[in-house]
């Protein structure tokens, strides 16, 4: 699953949180860090990866140094991510922190 693409969604949502110059490596930090072979979801598949790439992005609040940082801990367990983000007791909370 690496290099999974970024759904439209979160496409939407790095327009909305980074400014015009980061949006790119945004993209791409989240495409080639937070990806199946960094975080190891397992039987998660692209819904799960969707979900964690949504929860760094929310813990980031458009800063690059923050979404780097936050990755880092989102490789070492997923989980936490979720947590920190609010997402963690909700499956469908990354979609409507997404669209909103």
């Amino acid at each position: 699953m690496s290099q999974a693409p970024l759904t439209d969604r979160l496409r939407a949502k790095i327009a909305r949180l980074f400014s015009e110059d980061d949006r790119a490596a945004a993209e791409q930090w989240l495409l080639t860090e937070c990806d199946d072979e960094h975080i190891h979801l397992g039987k998660m598949g692209l819904d799960g990866l969707e979900r964690i790439r949504a929860a760094v992005l929310k813990l980031s609040n458009g800063s690059m140094d923050i979404l780097m940082r936050d990755t880092r801990i989102a490789q070492r367990d997923w989980r936490d991510a979720l947590v920190f983000a609010g997402f963690g007791n909700d499956l469908q909370a990354h979609v409507r922190w997404m669209e909103s």
